[in-house]
């Protein structure tokens, strides 16, 4: 977890939805740094995502690519293979990839309309479902979540282009996720929150930590298979499905079975009486 992010708003509605008050109490927009994400219902990783950052008060949008590269990473992107889309809180601190953009303040949200997740039943057939936030906002329009995350920034190939890329963190799952999977991503559900993960010199970057724990803000539904496919892009990818039923015992044909396993062989049981019939004629 998770493996697949929604964000349908593009970059201006986007700003709208993220609004701050600075230090002096003024609402402000995000600013956006370079060009706009490209909006979409089945993003997968490596996919441009929107970014939320900032240091001092200020906070940027920026798209980047969903899955860290780290700063000392200068070879072509192809020649990075580990998957970075999620970084577990618990090793965060230790590994030699996240903790460094978290020591240096490069913390960040990433915010999103909701995530796919797969059941995981072992020999069940696998559903996907929508997670979003549980709650809506006085216009109608589902709240947005806000995931904490890392970002670093790499120069490719050892040239002036630089990638920007970044990773959701994920911790052990709530109540209403856990029967669906035990990760979840790092929510943060208050606009105080916000203010304290993204670098704002309020907070050291250990004293951050305690913001990242499993929360209770989400809801589920089952959604149509046809998400399992990235190419599958469309407002029908968060429609609500109802997940295939159990599929009922048929009684009759448990009888018959049952019947079938336990009836003596009729073959067999003539044959065993006519050997039963010439060894009592033989011994008369």
């Amino acid at each position: 977890m998770c493996g697949r992010l929604i964000c349908v708003l593009e970059g201006h509605n986007l700003t709208v939805r993220c609004q701050f008050r600075d230090s002096a109490g003024n609402m402000m927009r995000p600013e956006w740094e370079g060009s706009y994400h490209t909006p979409g219902y089945n993003l997968p990783p490596t996919s441009q995502i929107p970014v939320l950052f900032g240091k001092m008060g200020e906070r940027k949008f920026r798209s980047m690519r969903w899955g860290l590269v780290p700063s000392s990473h200068t070879k072509s992107i192809k020649d990075f293979k580990l998957s970075t889309h999620n970084c577990r809180a618990e090793n965060l601190l230790e590994s030699q990839i996240y903790s460094k953009a978290f020591f240096k303040g490069q913390r960040c949200v990433i915010p999103a309309d909701g995530f796919y997740e797969w059941s995981s039943t072992k020999g069940a057939e696998k559903i996907p479902y929508f997670v979003h936030r549980k709650n809506s906002d006085e216009s109608g329009e589902r709240n947005l979540l806000m995931m904490a995350g890392l970002y670093d920034k790499c120069r490719l190939n050892n040239e002036d282009c630089i990638l920007y890329s970044a990773s959701v963190i994920t911790v052990s799952a709530s109540a209403p996720m856990s029967w669906l999977h035990h990760r979840m991503p790092a929510l943060l559900e208050t606009e105080e929150e916000v203010k304290k993960w993204l670098h704002t010199g309020t907070l050291k970057a250990k004293e951050t930590l305690p913001l990242l724990s499993s929360r209770l803000c989400i809801d589920l539904y089952p959604v149509s298979k046809v998400v399992n496919s990235v190419s599958t892009n469309g407002p029908h990818c968060i429609q609500k499905t109802e997940p295939p039923k159990k599929r009922k015992s048929n009684t009759l044909d448990n009888f018959f079975n049952k019947k079938a396993k336990t009836s003596p062989d009729p073959v067999s049981d003539d044959m065993i009486k006519k050997e039963d019939d010439r060894a009592g004629t033989s011994n008369k």
